[in-house]
């Protein structure tokens, strides 16, 4: 059997982009009832879903629960093999540091299936810290509750716990957008 050279690929980048492909399909067939042409059935102006308390890379319990009334919440859902996701953590962090003493939190949602240790290596190893909390949600109850169904997924709630921003992908100039809602907010 003759094999092309995109079968056999000596640095592995065929099977990385099937596992991101089958990583794909595995998220979207995970958030029954998704509505992919809309993005989700989650609209700005809706009651922010509360999710189920979970630890955060740190051991720390977290839920939306703990903000209502005092913080402007930002999800960024994400995961290891989203370009994208990571090209957009740098801008996430900014924002984070510029207002995270007017009631401003970032969680960073990552929905890969690996082990803490493989996502704490890959954190590690990014040329950037990421300073706000990350929760790996490998079970995707967090991203079940609020119908992720595409990555990157980026969700603004503001104190009242309702969505303001319901973004999905990331293009360089989306953080002006991010960045003037939570100066909104925040003010």
């Amino acid at each position: 059997m003759a094999y092309s050279r995109f079968m056999i690929n000596p640095r592995g980048l065929f099977l990385r982009h099937i596992t991101a492909m089958v990583f794909a399909v595995i998220l979207l067939s995970s958030a029954p009832g998704l509505d992919i042409a809309h993005g989700a059935n989650l609209k700005e102006g809706d009651p922010a879903p509360p999710w189920p308390p979970m630890e955060d890379m740190s051991g720390v319990v977290r839920s939306l629960q703990d903000h209502l009334g005092k913080d402007i919440v930002l999800l960024d859902f994400w995961s290891i093999y989203c370009v994208s996701c990571v090209q957009e953590m740098p801008s996430l962090v900014d924002l984070y540091e510029k207002y995270k003493d007017k009631g401003f939190i970032v969680y960073g949602v990552d929905l890969d299936s690996f082990s803490p240790s493989r996502v704490k290596r890959f954190i590690d190893g990014l040329n950037f810290k990421i300073p706000y909390p990350v929760i790996i949600d490998r079970k995707r109850q967090i991203a079940t509750t609020y119908r992720i169904g595409m990555l990157p997924t980026t969700i603004i709630i503001d104190k009242d716990g309702r969505v303001r921003m319901f973004h999905i992908g990331y293009k360089p100039g989306d953080e002006d957008e991010f960045d003037h809602l939570i100066k909104s907010l925040v003010n």
